[in-house]
């Protein structure tokens, strides 16, 4: 008889039904026990011929009385098929040892047979059964076998099916643990969108969701058996990660199944959310390449990220591989910038789910560590620790990426957790800031991120704004001291980038800030005296000569930490020319109609003064930043915008937590956000509309209300460098759209020019 027929009579089995109640995937059945494994074929004929556990084919009774006779034959049939296909496994496999592979090569046909017809689950069934009775033969030598069982569709198939398949698979990985990784790696396979089951008019209706679930208690249950297995899981999870050109849905399925790993592997929360998190902000700055791309080019576009789509609506973990954004203008003249508007559609909607996931995995986490205890006021033992991961992912990559326009919310949202985190991540910052041996570029990040987060963050106390004032008035001052010592003395934007840097900061957040740093705040905000106390004395208006006296009648009093301004900005290192316009120009305005400061003189007399963009970087400076090759970019100022190269010409308006603009993720940024108030919005603030004749060039700045209104952070097209007074007016309706909600950074990632009609 030929062998392949041998095989199909041992196999054939009276019909057999599943019983009518199989265990549910909650309630699951324990998994089989591995049993004493054989050392040669007599002992696994033994063990088949040994009274079998209840298997897929046994029916639940409840006496013996109930048993048939018709049912005990069925019964002895079963058993004595088991039997004759492990002695058949036994024997190929010992064939195939001895140099004769063709019945080894048969068995793993008849289990990958797919045409006419793929086995049917029971008998499919039989051949894991009898499998597990030669556990301890399954060596190196029967990879083939092994990958052959790996490729079964068990994740479509009833509850006890699955059941026996995971029984089997941790039978395997137990006995022989090379083969950890090829199972893991089948099981890692199947949390992507790309596995797709060959279904069968009698195949069971699985949900995808539930077999991402069987996918999960397989994994936990292997981890469970081999603990060590988690070193080899992570490289499997990071290499299934889709591209970041992928689809909306692999993205947020994958990282929706990565982050419920954590549950049951808590030992890579370091890893995978290093990895989310790399991957959100590839796509992060994915988005702002092709913003600056399509403002680069002649043509005038707009999408505004904030206008919902019925696709917005779609549940991020329905079952669809496709994205559903139509592209109806396709026969218009302007297709390329129609198809670029679309793409970046898409990478948004993407990374906004893509960051809805993470952020309800850490309100998920934190809300679960709730009942713990808490000593001292602190958060929970658990919850700290998952902050200093992310501190650490931040420092470690979040910080080191130029253009990142959302990602950094993750730290935003954590933080506002507990005011002990504020403190760690502000002083996280200010040692990058002070640091000298760092790179220019990154202590001028820090800055950046000092500086947004003090303006934005509402859950800041009083204390911890003054003393961020406090440590970089000091540092600006004592530069100050050091440099402007001579005539000789000229603004330099490579040398004293980190100068600039934090006085922009200071102008940034006093801007934000200016309530709570004059005197009497703490009576309106808090009632703790001790908090000023700890950051400093509180200091009169800086334009009076008597701190006890009001320059122009409104006797305000200044914290001392503001000090520093006056004397900086009128150095010769002169800040107000080199920081951005856009913060100088609010910060006149402000500091005028608060008498802290009145500025507009020299920015009259910086008209007229022309500084290089790009100077040659010297070797060596005060603030320790070295020359070219410690920041690898030539005096040329040729480099890449990130860590490493020089610093990006659009450093100086760079500002990370700008408004959070992301649809479906938003709400997590609700009461913990400051949006942009102006002075006027404050009862005590004076008439901007009075007029001064010694305020000579002041109408110039003046904001116009209506104008804040329109077009927040709108990028204007190119200027007509021959007509002056277009140019100072095109500067002055940027600025005063932008101030409005002061997002100054480059790019913004929800909104491009107003129009979609193209101009030469």
């Amino acid at each position: 008889m030929p062998v392949s027929h041998s095989i199909d009579a041992a196999a054939s089995a009276p019909k057999v039904t599943f019983a009518p109640e199989t265990p549910s995937m909650d309630n699951e059945l324990p998994l089989r026990g591995h049993r004493k494994r054989a050392s040669d074929s007599n002992n696994i004929l033994a063990a088949a011929n040994s009274p079998m556990k209840r298997s897929i084919s046994t029916p639940v009774v409840s006496s013996p009385a109930m048993i048939s006779s018709e049912q005990v034959a069925d019964f002895e049939k079963q058993r004595q098929s088991l039997v004759m296909m492990t002695t058949y496994i036994a024997s190929a496999i010992q064939e195939k040892r001895r140099g004769d592979p063709i019945k080894f090569e048969e068995l793993i046909a008849q289990l990958t047979v797919t045409k006419p017809s793929p086995l049917s689950p029971t008998k499919m069934l039989q051949w894991i059964q009898a499998l597990s009775q030669c556990i301890s033969l399954l060596d190196k030598s029967c990879v083939d076998l092994i990958e052959a069982m790996l490729q079964i569709d068990w994740l479509i198939q009833e509850d006890v099916f699955v059941q026996y398949y995971m029984s089997f698979l941790g039978n395997v990985v137990s006995a022989h643990a090379f083969y950890v990784v090829p199972v893991q790696s089948m099981l890692v396979q199947k949390l992507t969108h790309r596995y797709k089951p060959m279904v069968t008019g009698d195949t069971p209706v699985i949900s995808r969701e539930i077999q991402h679930e069987r996918v999960h208690q397989a994994l936990k249950y292997i981890l469970g058996l081999i603990p060590t297995g988690a070193t080899s899981l992570f490289p499997l999870l990071a290499h299934e990660f889709p591209h970041k050109r992928e689809s909306i849905y692999a993205h947020t399925v994958y990282v929706k199944n990565i982050l419920r790993v954590l549950e049951y592997a808590p030992v890579l929360r370091t890893q995978i959310l290093g990895l989310v998190i790399d991957r959100i902000i590839q796509v992060d700055v994915e988005i702002q390449v092709e913003l600056e791309e399509l403002e680069d080019s002649d043509t005038e576009v707009a999408y505004d990220f904030d206008t919902a789509d019925d696709d917005d609506e779609r549940d991020i973990s329905d079952d669809s591989d496709s994205d559903s954004d139509d592209d109806s203008d396709s026969g218009s003249d302007s297709d390329g910038v129609q198809v670029a508007v679309l793409d970046i559609k898409k990478m948004t909607k993407k990374l906004d789910g893509m960051l809805f996931l993470v952020f309800s995995y850490l309100e998920g986490y934190v809300n679960s560590c709730r009942h713990l205890p808490t000593p001292n006021g602190r958060m929970p033992a658990p919850v700290e620790e998952l902050f200093l991961v992310l501190l650490q992912i931040f420092m470690g990559t979040i910080l080191q990426t130029f253009k990142s326009r959302h990602t950094q919310f993750i730290l935003f949202y954590i933080v506002s957790l507990s005011p002990q985190f504020s403190d760690y991540f502000l002083g996280a910052l200010g040692t990058k800031i002070l640091d000298k041996s760092q790179p220019e570029v990154i202590r001028v990040s820090a800055a950046a991120y000092m500086s947004s987060f003090v303006s934005r963050a509402k859950y800041l106390d009083i204390r911890q704004v003054l003393m961020v004032i406090d440590m970089l008035g000091n540092f600006v001052l004592e530069l100050v001291a050091k440099v402007d010592t001579g005539s000789n003395v000229l603004p330099d934007a490579d040398r004293y980038a980190v100068f600039y840097a934090v006085v922009q900061a200071l102008m940034y957040i006093f801007c934000f800030r200016w309530r709570v740093l004059e005197v009497g705040a703490e009576n309106k905000i808090r009632s703790s005296k001790d908090d000023f106390d700890s950051a400093g004395m509180i200091v009169g208006s800086m334009d009076s000569p008597d701190v006890n006296s009001s320059h122009r009648g409104t006797g305000r009093q200044w914290h001392s930490g503001l000090n520093s301004l006056q004397r900086v900005v009128t150095s010769r290192l002169n800040p107000l020319k080199m920081c951005s316009s856009n913060v100088v120009k609010q910060f006149a305005r402000i500091s005028q109609s608060l008498d802290f400061m009145y500025i507009y003189p020299i920015l009259e007399q910086n008209k007229k003064i022309y500084i290089p963009r790009h100077a040659a970087r010297p070797d060596s400076d005060l603030l320790g930043a070295g020359g070219s090759n410690r920041n690898g970019a030539g005096a040329n100022g040729n480099g890449n915008p990130t860590v490493g190269g020089q610093l990006p010409h659009e450093l100086e308006t760079f500002f990370p937590f700008d408004p959070y603009r992301l649809r479906r993720s938003a709400p997590f940024m609700q009461g913990i956000y400051q949006e942009w108030e102006s002075e006027e919005d404050d009862e005590d603030d004076e008439d901007e509309d009075e007029y001064d004749e010694d305020d000579a060039g002041e109408e110039e700045y003046e904001e116009e209300e209506d104008d804040e209104l329109q077009g927040i952070g709108r990028h204007s097209g190119s200027m007509n460098s021959e007509d002056e007074e277009d140019e100072d007016d095109d500067e002055e309706a940027e600025m005063n759209k932008s101030i409005m909600a002061m997002s100054i950074s480059p790019s913004p990632a929800h909104f491009l020019v107003q129009g979609m009609t193209g101009h030469k």
